[in-house]
């Protein structure tokens, strides 16, 4: 009788084993009648084939013995692989791409051989290029949240190839940044950059995200790595001084643009840096030797025109305000401060013509005017009135 009791468990042992077997054989069935139906047209026959091989697959990768296959889990790969490539599918299936990557490296590690790495690692290459387009296709059609989703999978799919996607990268900032998703657009465009992909955007890009969510030690910090990759940059220096600016940091800044004078003489971009952190520093006689060194490099310099035209103009209006609290009685007193508000004043309007000329705006046009009308210039007055009443 106990022999009869074992052999029958030695039968029903070898039917699990060959029911777990076979079930893997089943689920292979199922992928290839999907891929006839696919390639007939005949989606829906597809999906059916595609949910009974899941139903099919999963418990061979729980069995002791199928799932230490690697058969199985390359199935496994391919079934899930061709679910993600299926529209109507990725609802039911959200981590297809995940449980596809996954598959395939569990049958590599597996595959002590290295028999089916080539075709895995084609199929992996298969799927990355799908996800990468559909991310430019969802991209052109401005739906950037999807998009950004894509490109997240092309970059986990190369990674789990030992590869890396520094297009998707760039890509997904992009998407992110469009889709104002811009914690993920920082992670993106610090990835490519790091990564030596269009880096100087990116870092620059980067440090604008943190300077306008006003974290500004991350902002420097990432500042200071893009500028010791390139610091002779003049977007990055840039970015970095509006980053001291915004956060109050001029004395900060002063030594970094001290520095970038130094190593750039000739350019006025740096002079111009210079300048606004020592204005900002009320250090005014500094400012305009900086203002004026600008200039002399590049005498049609908007951003120095300007600021060294509202100098003036600024101190002109301080004086004329001070001059204007003068007691009436002390009559020489007051003519003696309008007198030198008004040698200001004149030194401002150069300034603010040469910007107009470079960058005509009506902003200019009004100081102007202002200027023109507290100098008692009739002739300029009505010339930038007569501007300003023709727009």
């Amino acid at each position: 009788m106990k022999k009869v009791i074992f052999s029958t468990l030695l039968f029903l042992f070898a039917v699990v084993l060959y029911g777990q077997s076979s079930k893997v054989n089943t689920a292979y069935a199922n992928y290839t009648h999907a891929a006839d139906d696919l390639r007939n047209n005949e989606l829906n026959k597809a999906i059916e084939s595609l949910n009974e091989a899941v139903s099919n697959i999963e418990p061979a990768t729980l069995d002791p013995k199928t799932s230490i296959k690697s058969k199985t889990w390359k199935y496994r790969g391919n079934i899930y692989s061709m679910i993600s490539g299926i529209e109507t599918m990725r609802e039911k299936y959200p981590d297809a791409i995940q449980i596809a990557v996954d598959s395939y490296s569990k049958a590599m590690e597996l595959d002590t051989k290295g028999s089916d790495k080539a075709e895995i690692m084609g199929q992996l290459k298969t799927i990355h290029d799908a996800e990468f387009q559909n991310g430019n296709d969802a991209f052109g059609e401005q739906k950037f949240d999807i998009a950004i989703n894509f490109y997240k999978n092309s970059i986990f799919i190369f990674e789990s190839m030992g590869l890396v996607d520094s297009v998707s990268y760039f890509n997904g900032a992009l998407a992110a940044d469009n889709g104002k998703f811009y914690d993920v657009a920082l992670e993106n465009y610090l990835g490519a950059a790091r990564l030596g992909y269009q880096d100087v955007y990116c870092f620059n890009r980067a440090m604008i995200i943190l300077k306008d969510q006003e974290k500004y030690d991350e902002a420097i910090a990432i500042s200071n790595e893009a500028i010791a990759l390139y610091p002779q940059n003049n977007d990055l220096i840039i970015t970095q001084l509006n980053i001291f600016l915004a956060a109050d940091m001029f004395a900060d800044a002063e030594p970094e643009m001290e520095q970038a004078v130094i190593d750039k003489p000739d350019d006025p971009t740096m002079w111009f840096a210079l300048a606004v952190v020592k204005d900002n520093l009320n250090k005014v006689d500094e400012a305009k030797a900086a203002y004026e060194k600008s200039l002399e490099i590049d005498p049609q310099f908007f951003n120095s025109n300007l600021n060294l035209a509202i100098l003036y103009f600024n101190k002109a209006s301080k004086m004329i305000e001070a001059a204007n609290a003068i007691p009436a009685k002390e009559v020489d007193k007051y003519n003696s401060a309008i007198k030198e508000a008004k040698t200001q004043l004149s030194m401002a309007v150069p300034y603010f013509e040469a910007a107009y000329a470079v960058t005509p705006n009506r902003s200019i046009l009004m100081d102007l005017k202002e200027a023109y009308g507290q100098l008692g210039d009739t002739e300029n007055y009505k010339r930038v009135k007569e501007i300003l009443d023709s727009e």
